[in-house]
């Protein structure tokens, strides 16, 4: 970009930290002799606690609410629908190094983070807990608390009008396809993380903080 970012915004899941439900799930549908049947995983996650299921939540259902629809609709699969959200944080085995050390060189050169994230209101909290630099961000902006998802218009709006960032002198950093569309029609500079590497030479010619 031709001017200096003055602020970063970054996504969350799968940016700053791993989530992949399948980690929770393979413990859970296991053959006799003990290894994951991923045949049963993937049908759990493609019929039971699907996608569109969990994204409800981070639309701001409550889970309680979300448990008790999935198990009316499969009730043989009560224990492992309760395990979803009662074993959250299995599906969470860490933070992706190269990310969090770029929000905390930011941090620590006074530009200003944000965070934006479609993730539920009450499962934040203890992630945020667990992980001490989600709790850097100068704003961050939960889906789940304000009942509106990326790539929706109307969160990234939150999120300008809260933190009080200008989108064009600002970087916006997701791993959705979707969500990178939506925010560079708002006029974010934008960058789609896949690859640690990649996502560092970015940073790099961005001219945000090295060290």
């Amino acid at each position: 970009m031709a001017e200096t970012p003055t602020a970063v915004v970054f996504d969350i899941g799968n940016v700053l930290i791993r989530w992949d439900p399948r980690l929770l799930f393979r413990k859970l549908f296991t053959h006799v002799d003990m290894t994951a049947d991923d045949a049963a995983v993937d049908r759990f996650l493609a019929t039971v606690c699907t996608p569109a299921w969990n994204v409800e939540q981070d639309r701001g259902r409550p889970i309680a609410d979300a448990v008790a629809e999935a198990i009316a609709r499969h009730p043989e699969h009560a224990p492992q629908i309760r395990a979803y959200y009662g074993r959250f944080q299995e599906m969470i085995p860490g933070a992706i190094p190269e990310t969090v050390a770029a929000l905390r060189r930011a941090k620590a050169a006074g530009l200003p983070v944000h965070g934006l994230t479609n993730f539920g209101a009450e499962t934040f909290p203890p992630t945020a807990q667990r992980f001490d630099f989600l709790r850097l961000f100068d704003t961050v902006v939960v889906s789940g608390e304000e009942g509106v998802i990326k790539p929706d218009r109307r969160i990234f709006d939150i999120l300008i009008d809260r933190a009080g960032i200008d989108p064009s002198r600002s970087v916006f950093i997701d791993d959705s396809a979707a969500n990178i569309a939506a925010a560079d029609e708002i006029g974010f500079v934008t960058h789609r993380f896949t690859d640690p590497a990649v996502f560092e030479a970015w940073w790099r010619e961005t001219g945000l903080p090295v060290a």
